[in-house]
């Protein structure tokens, strides 16, 4: 439905209990008038997803408190997913009266909404006494899930219970969140059975009682100093090292090959996953040195650095260089990257002969938005193990593998391919006539100049699986 502009009858039927509205891109920036709230009494479901236009889900404004009105706006509705919905500024809009909405709703989901800064208001927030289930992930600028409202009048800020009902948290890549709801708010946890809060690097505030069960969670977790002394003060709590052998590197903001000198060589032959994220002025996260310091590193995640232009820059020698010692070749199988806007190369530098990335198995690209290919001919031929890659929602990606002269020919076999929402994907090889996916499985959806694009709507796309991203 991309050329879908406006859905709505004049009014709504009020016997709808459950809408999905998915992928209407052209849709008007307000996604219900008021004139549509008012018969959305009985809607119970509510989930959309991928409407690229959609500013403001509710709009508020020309709802009146009077006869024939309900009392509550969206009285029956109990379950709001919000997905992918780049330009999303406002879940709802001009209360100035500060009418009782959402007040029965027991589940929210928000996710890619990457210029909403915050979901609800003070006055929305503290209704919500029915609220058991949080879950937002992916949310870029997004600052608090309450936002404080200037006071009406003489209106007086009292210690309020928020979220009474609150059973499950799960708070996931939200970058620039600082806390959960304003000060004069409390929570009193007694409902939470579950909270999971993953690279949320910025978060200062966080209610006392959560904090208590956060800490229960996260006992196996210990800090390493990876510093010497001289210059401890530039990385403080930059890094941690947990005992399953995750490091985290968050918030850096040195140049690469500064932090790498910092690491400590015995600390990172711990190191079997590294999760790189936040990190605003890194142009590279791999070095040839740090490669050779790797030793048992199988997966690396990399997101939302905003500076990043290539992952793996070995120009200082290469793996070509270490190859021949079996114990210095990386056991990398795992490559995620997401929402790197700047990145425009995942491998440099790389000669033919390297071993270093020959047991990758798993590549997964989302939202790299500068990226116009994957690999060249000469890297996909050193990926003899690839067997999944995932290239999805890369807005300038015209072709997967690209040659760099003309001697390069390119063989390779994958077994599961997914190409998605690549809007300029022209060709599969480095040709414009190679569109043959070299792979037993296949998906493309949403690649218009692809020949073979498949049309047809997948709802799985939508969901998000909090279960894994947890890592």
């Amino acid at each position: 439905m991309d050329n879908v502009i406006e859905i709505w009858p004049r009014e709504l039927q009020p016997k709808v209990r459950a809408m999905t509205i998915m992928r209407c891109c052209k849709l008007s920036n307000i996604l219900f008038p008021s004139n549509v709230i008012k018969g959305m009494q009985s809607l119970e479901l509510l989930e959309v997803a991928w409407c690229q236009s959609v500013e403001v889900a509710f709009d508020l404004e020309g709802i009146i408190v009077r006869d024939g009105y309900p009392d509550i706006v969206l009285p029956s509705l109990t379950k709001l997913a919000l997905l992918y919905l780049p330009k999303l500024t406002h879940v709802g809009k001009n209360n100035l009266q500060r009418i009782p909405s959402f007040q029965n709703l027991t589940s929210l989901t928000v996710v890619g909404c990457s210029s909403l800064r915050y979901i609800f208001s003070s006055s929305q927030a503290k209704l919500l006494v029915k609220l058991r289930e949080i879950a937002v992930a992916e949310c870029g600028v997004l600052e608090a899930i309450v936002n404080e409202e200037p006071k009406v009048n003489d209106e007086v800020a009292t210690n309020i219970i928020m979220f009474p009902q609150l059973n499950s948290l799960k708070l996931y890549h939200l970058p620039s969140l600082k806390s959960l709801c304003p000060q004069a708010y409390t929570f009193e946890g007694s409902f939470i059975e579950e909270i999971k809060v993953i690279n949320c690097p910025n978060m200062k505030t966080f209610p006392s009682a959560l904090q208590r069960k956060l800490e229960l969670q996260e006992s196996n977790v210990r800090k390493v100093d990876f510093f010497n002394s001289a210059q401890h003060h530039l990385f403080d709590r930059k890094f941690s090292l947990s005992t399953n052998g995750i490091l985290d590197v968050t918030g850096i903001d040195e140049p690469t090959e500064i932090w790498h000198n910092q690491l400590e060589v015995g600390c990172l032959d711990k190191v079997g996953f590294m999760r790189v994220q936040c990190c605003g002025k890194l142009s590279s996260v791999v070095s040839s040195k740090l490669m050779q310091r790797l030793h048992n590193i199988q997966g690396l995640k990399v997101w939302w650095c905003d500076s990043l232009e290539m992952i793996f820059d070995l120009q200082e020698g290469g793996c070509a260089d270490i190859a021949e010692k079996e114990t210095l070749i990386t056991q990398l199988s795992e490559l995620k990257l997401k929402y790197l806007t700047k990145l425009t190369h995942i491998w440099k530098n790389i000669s033919q002969q390297t071993h270093c990335f020959k047991n990758l198995s798993s590549l997964r690209v989302q939202h790299c938005d500068n990226l116009r290919y994957i690999f060249t001919i000469s890297m996909a031929n050193v990926l003899v193990n690839l067997q999944l890659l995932t290239v999805e929602h890369c807005e300038k990606v015209e072709k997967i593998v690209t040659r760099e002269n003309e001697e390069e020919i390119f063989s390779q076999d994958i077994c599961w391919v997914s190409l998605i929402n690549l809007p300029r994907l022209v060709c599969f090889g480095p040709d414009v006539n190679d569109i043959e996916i070299p792979a037993e499985e296949t998906i493309v959806s949403r690649c218009p100049k692809f020949p073979g694009n498949e049309d047809a709507v997948d709802y799985e796309d939508s969901v998000y699986d909090f279960d894994d991203n947890d890592g």
